[in-house]
This record gives C-alpha cells, structure tokens and sequence, in this order.
C-alpha cells in the first residue's frame, strides 16, 4: 500500500497506492510512519498517490465500526503522523495526482511544497459537510498554508474546489498538467536538497514547531471534544 523508492539523487519516492481511494487508517498511518523511518537518511521525499487519486481522506467505514474510544485512537494517530511529516526535517513535496478530499488536502498541505495536478479533481477540507468539526491541529496547518482571506469561505462550509483555485488559495504550491506532476515534484525536491540540510531542518522547525507544540499539548482533549460535538 506505501512504498519507498530511492532514486540515484537521493530522493526518495513515497507511493500510496491501495488499489482504491487511499483511505486513511491506523494502518495507513502506521505504513507511513514506516516509510518515513526509512527516510531518515534520503536527501528529500517526494510523497504521490496513484493515478487520479491522492487521497480521499479518512477511512469512513473504519471509522463508523468504532467506539468512541476506538475513534479517539485513531484520530490521535491522525494528527501524530501527519503533524510527523509536516515537522520532517528534510525537504517533502507532494506530488497531488488527483483528488486530495479531507485528509488527503491536509496531507498535502503538511508538505513543503504542493504540486496538483490539473484536471476534474476535487481539494477541500469537507469536514463541516460530514458534521465533523475540525480539530485544532488541522485549522492550525491550514492557517499556516491558506490565505486568512479564504479560510472562513474554505473552512467553514467544507467547500470543494478544483486543482487551480486550490493553488490560487493556498491548499497546494503549483499547477501541473498530470503527466507533469512527478516531474515537476522531483524538481522542486532536488532544488530544495541544495539548501544546507541543517539550516533548512531548523527554520521549518521554528516555523511550525510552537504550532505543532501547542496543538499537541490538548490533542487527545480537542479529538474528543470534536467527537462530542458530532450531531447525535
């Protein structure tokens, strides 16, 4: 489901790719903090999905089989990975495929940089539609990506917009034609790699690290308080 590729520059290629949606999981989260360990020594990350689709966002008939506490676990882990990649001390870009729905919007705005790919694609943090409030860590990387302008149209109706206005409003970094997307991803990762590798891991570090300390602090507190204002 998650494989890593190393090229000769010494990116590394991160594919989800279940066949389906990419929907995320425990086990998603588990296979991607897997592939990340591996990283550990690779110039940068480059993290796509499978053709047409990055990812659909969480895993809904998991999630409808849990209890409460079930769900608190995996919402925690949610946040734990994909805070995880947003902090990764090397450089990681997304290279979006196609659709990137909830989840799947977030992680891409977890990465450095977005390159979308054009087309009939859905981006949005659909949440609100679901009746699921957002959790503060993911209203914190939103503002940290989108413009303040667009985030009470975006955030609060779950609005679902197309590739190109997801970059006109900060959810992704760049506009591709599909074919284009891992190209132009890999650039964008190499040119990164020529930044010194410490300097870089440190200002992305106090960039996001007071965001990420914060949210952390009350996560498990705010994924319940978000399960409890579910409608009934």
């Amino acid at each position: 489901m998650i494989e890593r590729q190393i090229g000769d520059d010494g990116i590394a290629t991160v594919v989800m790719d279940d066949g389906k949606v990419n929907a995320l999981d425990l086990d998603f989260f588990s296979r991607l903090d897997a592939a990340l360990d591996d990283c550990a020594d690779d110039a940068a990350v480059v993290l796509t999905g499978r053709p047409g689709m990055f990812s659909a966002g969480l895993n809904t008939k998991t999630m409808a089989a849990l209890d409460t506490e079930g769900l608190t676990e995996m919402l925690v882990q949610f946040a734990r990975t994909f805070l995880r990649v947003w902090l990764e001390p090397r450089p990681v870009v997304a290279a979006v495929t196609g659709h990137a729905i909830a989840g799947g919007t977030i992680l891409a705005m977890t990465c450095d940089h977005a390159v979308a790919a054009d087309g009939e694609f859905g981006w949005g943090l659909t949440e609100t539609t679901i009746g699921f409030p957002l959790p503060q860590w993911i209203i914190g990387v939103a503002r940290n990506n989108v413009g303040a302008q667009h985030l009470d149209d975006l955030l609060l109706p779950g609005r679902t917009v197309g590739p190109a206005e997801a970059v006109e409003v900060g959810f992704a970094d760049e506009l591709r034609p599909p074919e284009q997307v891992m190209v132009a991803a890999q650039e964008r990762a190499l040119a990164l790699t020529k930044l010194p590798r410490s300097t870089y891991a440190e200002t992305k570090r106090r960039l996001r690290g007071p965001t990420v300390a914060e949210v952390l602090d009350s996560l498990e507190s705010d994924t319940r308080a978000s399960l409890a204002a579910r409608p009934a």
